[in-house]
């Protein structure tokens, strides 16, 4: 019989950690990581492929279009700052009182969040309050955010036998993938068979909408899951009397070596992500608008498809290959391809604008098959979920915020130039690679 803070762990008793249903194998938990990661993306990413084209004019209308579109982009950015604010909550909640409660806790608000920005009013409707309640919801948004992925990357990575711990931990990331499919396919299809005019009359709510239905199904998948191995372990030490210290001052006392270099490393696929992922849309349509908008979208869909093999091969053989190795040259690949992808897009041709995205994907599917394991192993348990948390809201704010929003300036300033987004992606290559290298250095924690 095992004592915890929450209660006896008996026969016929239950902690208030361990679902009432039957709690999912190893591999279900993977499977429910990965669909939760799926629905969060999906909310998150959402704002990102509808705010170029309906944002800008619905919620922050001026007379100069391109300065719509940059508020409309920059209030979707404003999500990367208040996800460190999620990474430090969410982190230490998980690590206290449970990867399970943390996670149910941020996907309810992030689904909650997305449908009301669904049901928000316009600018011509309530004024000023329009574009103030939006960036609200995005904030909650990125709050919301800085829990999910890190959470669902431990609980996989916790949960799989010692040689699957890759491939589980490879399975979040494949979630990642699925929302950002979900989303831009639900946006094509969408706007395709209402028309323009309909979809930025109020079409576009609909997706935002629907993500209640997407809710329902998470929920019902998280409250099947149990706690963790190893942190019911660490509990079982609290409990037996020995020390467990966790929270933000331990992970930059003790933790502050891989906290740097994991963030390090996160810069390259967070600066791609934003490039080709999220904000293409926004840039293409402001500054190259003879490549359709449809065009960009069905380059999102087929780049997600392509991404979730390529996360899938390299969480299959990452260790194989060297986790370590992979890194490093994703930020090769992604510093060396700055240039020529933008080149590409410059030649404002679809198939040119297709292979741009496509060979930059596999340098961030080949990252995101392989760092979720190598990160968590990073971190001693008793603060594992807030550092894995932390180091990836850092990367995010720092590749998804501070390099986009002054890079996505410059162009506006010089008439459309990509020179600036060359080198916000090259910038965040140069870091994956040092972060990379550095990753042989720190220690290992497998229990």
């Amino acid at each position: 019989m095992v004592t915890t803070r929450t209660g006896t762990v008996g026969s016929g008793e239950r902690s208030s950690r361990t679902p009432l249903r039957r709690p999912l194998s190893p591999r279900g938990v993977a499977f429910a990581a990965m669909v939760g990661n799926a629905i969060e993306l999906y909310d998150f990413v959402i704002y990102a492929y509808i705010a170029a084209t309906v944002f800008g004019p619905l919620f922050f209308p001026t007379e100069v279009p391109w300065i719509g579109v940059l508020l409309a982009v920059s209030a979707q950015a404003l999500a990367f700052v208040t996800r460190p604010l999620g990474a430090v909550i969410f982190g230490s909640v998980g690590d206290r009182f449970g990867r399970r409660p943390a996670l149910l806790a941020s996907l309810v608000i992030m689904g909650g969040a997305t449908v009301l920005v669904g049901l928000l009013p316009g600018y011509a409707v309530i004024g000023v309050l329009a574009p103030i309640l939006l960036i609200c919801l995005r904030l909650v948004q990125g709050v919301a955010i800085g829990g999910e992925y890190p959470g669902a990357v431990v609980v996989a990575v916790e949960h799989a036998p010692r040689n699957l711990r890759t491939l589980f931990g490879a399975f979040p990331q494949v979630g990642n993938m699925i929302g950002l499919l979900l989303a831009g396919a639900t946006t094509l299809i969408v706007s395709s068979v209402v028309g323009a005019e309909t979809w930025t009359a109020w079409a576009w709510r609909i997706p935002f909408i629907a993500s209640a239905v997407l809710l329902v199904i998470g929920v019902v998948l998280r409250t099947r899951l149990a706690e963790t191995p190893a942190f019911l372990e660490a509990t079982e030490r609290v409990a037996a009397g020995r020390r467990r210290e966790a929270g933000i001052r331990v992970l930059l006392r003790d933790a502050w070596r891989p906290l740097v270099v994991t963030t390090l490393a996160w810069l390259g696929p967070f600066a791609f992500g934003y490039a080709f992922l999220t904000s293409l849309l926004a840039f293409v349509t402001t500054y190259r608008p003879e490549i359709a908008g449809v065009t960009v979208t069905v380059g999102l869909v087929l780049t997600s498809a392509l991404l979730i093999v390529v996360v899938l091969v390299f969480g299959r053989f990452g260790d194989a290959i060297g986790k370590q190795r992979i890194i490093v040259w994703s930020g090769v690949l992604t510093l060396a391809w700055a240039v020529p992808s933008y080149l590409l897009v410059d030649m404002r041709s679809p198939l040119a604008l297709w292979v741009a995205m496509a060979v930059g994907a596999i340098a961030y599917g080949a990252f995101g098959g392989v760092m979720p394991s190598m990160m968590s192993n990073a971190f001693p348990v008793t603060v594992r979920y807030l550092g894995v948390a932390v180091a990836i809201a850092a990367g995010a704010l720092i590749g998804g915020a501070l390099l986009p929003i002054p890079a996505l300036a410059l162009v506006g300033q010089s008439g459309g130039s990509s020179a600036p987004l060359m080198a916000m992606m090259a910038i965040g290559g140069a870091a994956t690679v040092v972060g990379g290298a550095l990753f042989r250095r720190l220690p290992s924690y497998q229990e």
